[in-house]
């Protein structure tokens, strides 16, 4: 999302690991073997605490670098492409380069969410490879097994992300969508996809598929020109012109709830929320959509005259940030809208994780880390090699 979405290194959670040992085998039986433990990921180091970074790239270069948050360090990836835009799925970075090409990078910090618990990783970082797709990239959709890339000419061509995760790039199928959307969100081991009844109109609902693009008839709900998404742990949001849908697991079956919005159309940006949470915000020129997932609610907060750029929730569930074209960081009281607090930096990004928000400042080479509990406070100033005009942040 990019206003990401969703990290730090200040933020320590304790992890439990499990080594699982044969129940019959005693300590002296030769045959007693060592089943694999808990959380065990081959190649990656298993850490206590996220190792969250910054992946940042000056427009039209061919380097993506990576700002190690922990340690303030930076590594680069050579890239074959020139970059024109960048998006993120905690672990993946899609750089495209503005029209049919995208390169995907596996950053190599990740965090796998078990609900009641979590795990961190790191690994190497590398270059996976690259896609030149038959049409301009439109979206990307990264999420558990899959990764899903759509286009301009309606298609959606998914990649198993599984194989991702192991250095290779493998095309499961392209769904055409029957529409001009081009959009599919991996949830619930299934695609919740976009699709339409004329190639040269946007999309007029969502219906669920498998990773083979076959329809599973587990859900098909009305959303006309779908426009952006979130999966959170209260389930999927998709964002329409007139109205949000939730999408929810709920037993073995998924169920839809349309939640009509009260501002028309809603924006067409993508959201920004904290990861692990149940909220999310979405912003356009004149206000805020903040949609809680468990809940399934929706608020429209007016944006009082300023003209935003992007929003983002701390799932607090009464507040909201957003950035508006000056650059000013706006902290905003769900209930009334009153403003709570503002920063102004001349910041190009909004970034958000579990208790920082990251503001990219591109012509000064700096990216600030915001303490948005604190009042906007300024934890940290931290100065870049390079211009950060298009940043995203990986392994919360």
């Amino acid at each position: 999302m990019i206003v990401t979405s969703s990290r730090r290194a200040v933020w320590t959670a304790t992890l439990s690991v499990t080594l699982a040992l044969s129940a019959c085998a005693s300590s002296d039986d030769p045959t007693a073997v060592e089943e694999t433990p808990h959380g065990y990921v081959a190649g990656a180091e298993e850490l206590a605490e996220p190792r969250s970074a910054i992946a940042y790239a000056t427009r039209g270069d061919q380097r993506l670098h990576l700002l190690d948050l922990t340690a303030t360090t930076e590594k680069e990836i050579v890239l074959s492409l020139g970059a024109e835009r960048v998006t993120e799925d905690g672990r993946f970075v899609y750089v495209g380069d503005g029209d049919r090409r995208l390169e995907i990078v596996d950053t190599g910090v990740w965090t796998v969410d078990h609900t009641d618990h979590v795990h961190y990783y790191l690994a190497p970082a590398r270059s996976v490879g690259t896609l030149t797709l038959d049409a301009p990239v439109t979206t990307v959709a990264g999420f558990e097994a899959h990764t899903t890339v759509g286009t301009a000419d309606g298609k959606v061509t998914v990649l198993d992300r599984r194989e991702l995760e192991a250095g290779k790039v493998a095309e499961l199928a392209t769904i055409d969508s029957g529409s001009s959307s081009a959009l599919a969100v991996p949830y619930a081991k299934q695609l919740l996809v976009a699709v339409g009844d004329d190639p040269g109109q946007p999309a007029n609902r969502i219906t669920a598929m498998s990773e083979r693009g076959e329809r599973t008839g587990a859900l098909d709900v009305p959303c006309v020109a779908p426009r952006g998404w979130a999966v959170l742990r209260g389930g999927a949001v998709i964002a329409c012109e007139d109205s949000l849908v939730r999408v929810r697991l709920e037993g073995e079956k998924l169920t839809a709830t349309t939640l009509p919005s009260p501002q028309t159309p809603v924006a067409t940006d993508m959201f920004g929320y904290r990861p692990r949470s149940n909220e999310a915000a979405v912003a356009d020129r004149a206000g805020i959509w903040s949609v809680n997932a468990a809940k399934a609610t929706l608020r429209y907060l007016p944006a009082g005259g300023r003209e935003l750029v992007a929003a983002a929730s701390p799932a607090d569930g009464s507040t909201v940030l957003a950035l508006d074209r000056s650059g000013t960081l706006i902290s905003y009281d769900l209930e009334t809208g009153k403003v709570l607090a503002q920063k102004t930096v001349p910041a190009a990004s909004l970034m958000l994780d579990i208790d920082r928000a990251y503001l990219a400042e591109p012509a000064a080479r700096v990216i600030y880390e915001i303490d948005y509990r604190d009042g906007l406070r300024t934890a940290r100033t931290l100065r870049v090699a390079e211009q950060p005009d298009l940043a995203v942040e990986v392994g919360r």
